[in-house]
C-alpha cells in the first residue's frame, strides 16, 4: 500500500469526471483509434485511490472516450502497458 506521501504525486489531474479524478495515465495504442490504459484515480464517492484498467476510443473530435467494456489486449500490448505504468509510477 502506498503511503500518503506517495499518493497522487501529480499536482494537477489529467482529467476530471463526475465519478473520479484521473491523476496519471499510461496508455498504449492498440488500434488506429483505440487505446488501452492503466490509470491512477481517486473515486470521488469513496475518497479512495484506485488503479483502473481502461479501454478508450477517439471520438470524431479527437478526444478520448471511455468504453465501458473489458480490456482485451495482446501479450505484447499488456507488457508495454505495464512498463509504461511502472515508468509513470502508477504501479510498482
Amino acid at each position: 500500500m502506498r503511503t500518503k506521501k506517495e499518493k497522487m504525486t501529480s499536482k494537477e489531474p489529467e482529467h476530471e469526471t463526475d465519478y473520479c479524478t484521473i491523476w496519471k495515465r499510461a496508455s498504449v495504442k492498440i488500434e488506429e483509434d483505440r487505446f488501452a490504459a492503466i490509470e491512477l484515480i481517486t473515486v470521488k464517492e469513496l475518497n479512495r485511490e484506485e488503479i483502473r484498467f481502461a479501454y478508450y476510443k477517439l471520438d470524431k473530435n479527437g478526444n478520448l472516450r471511455l468504453i465501458p467494456r473489458p480490456l482485451d489486449v495482446t501479450y505484447s500490448e499488456f507488457n508495454k502497458l505495464i512498463k509504461e505504468a511502472k515508468e509513470k509510477k502508477i504501479i510498482d
